[in-house]
């Protein structure tokens, strides 16, 4: 049995030896890979491998458990095992078995971990990676999306609120398809109230949490004429949903939060199961979702949330930045880690982005950089309309083409597809061949 001093002494030796393993990543990646207990906030910038480390931090998790990041000892360590640690964290010489053995302290199950992206495609890449990495045991591990995550716990317990467990779920062309027939039958004429915006309003009611009786009469309280015709298409909408033993996608984290404030022996279960809560994107979530990650780590507060305050671009569909932001109010005692070393860019690309995120408002603050080297120097092109724009991107292809470049060299970015037309005409006129990636061509 060790004493007070020797205890230290095998904590940081352990988390030495832990350390090795993940010797590959930058300082701040380790430390966010080897900081397992307790809240944790990780300001993680563009190109900077939060992907990598998330993965990385659940192998910690299923190897080593608390092992890097608790003081506890096991009193069944010697003086000789304290020996061997301390050797093998600083050469990495010794029985990788022995190693292994002295570093777990509670290894997570894979079942206990619940790591929530935000798209289809990036839970996949996850899972991939995951898989690659620890085998068929990541297959285990809650690795989904907020719906998929919710979708799971609601088949399971939906009918304490009075829903089917064999509901359908609605995407966003069945709920306009309900709205619109809603709109008909009420006689509210589509052109003051067209149903996408509708069901906007719809889905911002539910972000909020109000039910659609409660909704109305918030808006008949209020005295609000427009408010109150779309609060009574909402409760129309929601019986025919109802009566289909259908939820949309709002309702799927609205029930499955619902479910959890109302029901202590579910909330109870998920927070047991949940040793560890991993979100990430998190600037990008909405209330629900806030209040969904919050309750379920609510067991343990092992809390991990990943996000960059310079990349929050889902304002209009509910996101609030504020999440991020008050994290560490939230939770008091959090550790924030910044990974700032960016791996996608060179230096004149990341001091140009810094210099303009640097006047944005609401920020944490951080600042990327490379090892990269500097690379080539920006250019800026300040066009008189769409058309010059256009006329622009096409000459230069045009004249990177004449001097040997492929035309596959080149790649226009644009922020909506609308404004693929000007460029696409502008091709069409100049011979260049084109293809239009996760989208229709214009002229389709």
């Amino acid at each position: 049995m060790l004493d007070q001093e020797q205890e230290l002494r095998f904590a940081k030796a352990r988390r030495g030896a832990i350390a090795r393993e993940f010797a590959h990543l930058n300082p701040e990646q380790q430390r966010a890979v080897l900081a397992t207990e307790g809240p944790l906030l990780l300001l993680a910038g563009a190109g900077s491998g939060k992907t990598t480390v998330l993965i990385h931090r659940i192998a910690n998790l299923m190897k080593y458990g608390r092992g890097s990041d608790s003081p506890e000892v096991p009193e069944r360590v010697t003086e000789d095992d304290l020996r061997f640690l301390e050797e093998y964290a600083a050469s990495g010489a010794g029985d990788r078995a022995r190693q292994e053995a002295l570093c777990r302290l509670e290894p997570a199950a894979p079942w206990t971990i619940l790591a929530i992206t935000f798209t289809n495609k990036a839970a996949g890449e996850l899972k991939e990676r995951l898989e690659r990495m620890l085998g068929p045991a990541a297959n285990d591990i809650w690795a989904s999306t907020f719906h998929s995550a919710c979708v799971r716990i609601l088949r399971r317990d939906i009918e304490k609120l009075g829903f089917s467990s064999s509901f359908t779920i609605y995407d966003t062309d069945d709920s306009l398809r309900v709205v619109k027939d809603c709109l008909k039958d009420l006689n509210i004429d589509e052109k003051q109230f067209p149903p996408r915006s509708v069901l906007g309003y719809i889905s911002r009611a539910k972000d909020a949490m109000k039910l659609a009786e409660e909704y109305l009469a918030d808006c008949e309280r209020a005295g609000d004429f427009r408010l109150t015709k779309i609060a009574k298409v909402y409760v129309e909408y929601q019986r025919r949903l109802w009566e289909a033993s259908a939820l949309d996608f709002d309702d799927i984290i609205l029930h499955t939060v619902r479910l959890l404030q109302q029901h202590e022996d579910v909330r109870a279960f998920y927070q047991r199961k949940f040793r560890y809560v991993l979100i990430d994107e998190y600037q990008d979530t909405n209330n629900l979702q806030y209040l969904l990650a919050s309750t379920l780590a609510g067991g343990y507060e092992n809390f991990c949330v990943v996000g960059d305050d310079d990349q929050s671009i889902y304002r209009f569909r509910g996101a609030t930045i504020e999440n991020i932001l008050s994290f560490e109010e939230q939770y008091k005692g959090c550790r924030v880690i910044r990974l700032e070393e960016n791996y996608r860019s060179t230096r004149h690309i990341l001091e140009a982005s810094n210099a303009v995120i640097r006047n944005n408002q609401g920020r944490k603050g951080k600042e990327l950089w490379t090892r990269a080297g500097e690379g080539e120097k920006l250019q800026l092109y300040t066009a008189m309309n769409e058309n010059d724009e256009a006329q622009y991107v096409a000459a230069r292809i045009l004249e990177d083409y004449s001097q040997g470049r492929h035309w596959k060299d080149h790649a226009v970015l644009y922020r909506m597809n609308a404004q693929s037309n000007q460029v696409e005409q502008a091709f069409k006129r100049n011979g260049i061949p084109y293809r239009i990636i996760g989208g229709t061509r214009f002229f389709d």
